[in-house]
């Protein structure tokens, strides 16, 4: 993953980004501790993704550390225990005068809810701060804009199915109620307040029901490559060489292939006409595959798709992605937010809420995900897959501002500049004149 790329005007995880309202953090590389005697004369100084430098001031509110402390696995920031530098240090982020985006000589974190106390001094405070790297000997963090891919598969149960076939129902009656009435009262004899708790609480326990996974999807808009249609070689080649790019040590590469029309000036993207191709271990086989049966896989599923696409008119984007896998231990962390209640904060952060009552659809493959600026803590481990070289596995991964779109709608800098050519929605649309099915 680039670390330097730029979203323009200002580097994506930079203090300038901040200030332009791109973010509410930023990535910061601590060259120096200043240790006050109290705690508001402690700060850390550093610079940015952007190599600027800073001063940030830690203060956490009350109800955060409250909250913290009924948390096993929350570590509450302080600047004292960051600058510590020996072995037993619990949440260290070493600091470095020579530390930077490009350097990596110590530890990153991510300042989160930043406030700017002089802008021009580039003095800063922040309501929280999570290490992403602790020393120069750890895994360099995934920094860009992605998501987190939620996945999930429920073993075989007429309980499930019968509770699936419920929801579904509901959610079809919903929408053909809303079409009629946006404020309608009730729906099917039952009030929208009763209706939605019981739709509420069917999603939860599908998600509930469900063996799931996670994994850190970084999409690399900045290496955004248009196919040459006239020249299939060459289309292969570009898809291969981008995938087999960002499968390294344990993690996956993947394009996503958008079709692109000029509609009335705007450029469209052809949402039904998405495809994505994705390397990943086969468990089945107990290897990775060569890269290279990714295409004879993807021209045998859809033949002729991109004599298709040439024939619309359209021009092909491919887009590479690097998917980082969770690890037992981060998929049980993210799967309890799921036993909570509720909509999970994952869901919320990374997920259309139009998907946010269908667990019982691909989110991927519907178009559902939401582009985040996002931070990733990875860890170094060796899996049986991999018993001659390291694995990274995502350890956690931080959303630092607002989606700024849909996936499909950014283009190479990072900006929601493309319209979609249809809102994604959770159901697939048959031929005219058919209903939608759902799944």
């Amino acid at each position: 993953m680039s670390t330097t790329g730029q979203t323009s005007p200002a580097a994506m995880g930079s203090v300038a980004a901040l200030k332009q309202g791109l973010t509410a953090g930023f990535i910061g590389y601590p060259t120096r501790y200043e240790m006050g005697d109290r705690p508001e004369d402690q700060f850390i100084h550093g610079v940015d993704q952007a190599g600027e430098s800073f001063t940030l001031k830690l203060t956490i509110p009350q109800k955060f550390l409250e909250a913290a402390k009924k948390k096993k696995d929350v570590i509450i920031p302080d600047i004292f225990t960051l600058s510590e530098t020996h072995r037993k240090a619990s949440n260290p982020c070493f600091a470095d005068a020579q530390n930077g985006p490009i350097t990596f000589a110590g530890g990153v974190f991510l300042a989160e809810q930043v406030q700017v106390v002089d802008a021009a001094k580039n003095l800063l405070s922040c309501n929280w701060l999570s290490v992403l790297r602790d020393q120069d000997q750890t895994p360099k963090p995934r920094m860009g804009i992605g998501y987190l891919e939620v996945n999930g598969f429920a073993p075989p149960s007429a309980l499930y199915e019968e509770k699936k076939a419920r929801l579904i129902e509901m959610n079809g009656m919903l929408q053909t109620a809303q079409l009629i009435n946006k404020d309608v009262e009730d729906i099917d004899g039952v009030s929208v307040l009763e209706y939605s708790a019981e739709r509420d609480q069917l999603a939860l326990d599908l998600f509930q029901c469900q063996k799931q996974w996670f994994i850190g999807v970084d999409v690399q808009y900045q290496r955004l490559d248009v196919l040459n249609l006239q020249n299939e070689a060459s289309v292969r080649r570009t898809i291969l060489e981008l995938i087999e790019s960002n499968s390294n040590c344990g993690m996956y590469g993947g394009v996503i292939m958008r079709p692109v029309k000029e509609v009335a000036g705007v450029r469209e993207v052809q949402v039904d006409s998405i495809r994505r191709i994705n390397h990943q271990f086969d468990y089945k086989a107990e290897k990775i595959p060569d890269v290279s049966t990714l295409w004879d896989a993807f021209v045998g599923r859809g033949a002729g798709w991109l004599k298709f696409m040439k024939s619309k008119g359209c021009e092909v984007e491919i887009i590479p992605i690097q998917r980082v896998n969770c690890g037992p231990i981060s998929n049980e962390k993210y799967a309890k937010e799921f036993a909570k209640g509720g909509v999970p904060k994952q869901i919320k952060a990374f997920v259309d809420k139009r998907f946010y009552h269908a667990p019982y659809v691909n989110f991927a493959n519907q178009n559902a995900y939401l582009a985040c600026p996002i931070a990733m803590r990875t860890a170094d481990t060796r899996a049986r897959e991999y018993r001659e070289s390291n694995t990274i596995l995502l350890s956690s991964i931080h959303a630092y501002g607002k989606a700024i779109g849909n996936a499909l709608e950014l283009d190479r800098h990072g900006q929601r500049t493309l319209k979609l050519s249809a809102i994604p929605e959770p159901f697939v649309r048959q031929t005219r004149g058919s209903e939608p099915t759902y799944g």
